[in-house]
């Protein structure tokens, strides 16, 4: 009986802090979409707990991809960040660039 009792807390731990490190990580994707967000598509969101084979080092990452987006040149993005929410990367690089200029010609 103890050992399910601490199987199911240890469950629960892991299901909480999961769900901080996800609501950290939406945060992050939020602060470089901008306010509102510009329609961005399908998307899709994984941690990658064996890590990213596109950084050195394969850490462990929260990858958002977005299919379909309204950003001029912009098919597809790819926000990574860390699961203590820091940004680690955008796909293009310039992401930010082209949602500011998208919404300067009035596209929000």
């Amino acid at each position: 009986m103890r050992l399910l009792f601490r199987a199911l807390m240890v469950a629960a731990v892991a299901g909480v802090l999961g769900a901080v490190s996800w609501a950290l990580a939406a945060n992050t994707v939020a602060g470089v979409l901008g306010s509102p967000p510009p329609d961005m598509g399908d998307r899709q969101t994984v941690f990658l707990w064996r890590g990213a084979a596109e950084f050195a080092g394969r850490p462990r990452v929260w990858r958002f991809t977005y299919a379909g987006t309204q950003i001029p040149a912009t098919p597809r993005v790819r926000i990574y960040v860390s699961p203590l929410g820091k940004l680690l990367r955008t796909d293009p690089a310039d992401l930010g660039f082209r949602i500011k200029v998208w919404k300067m010609k009035g596209f929000s």
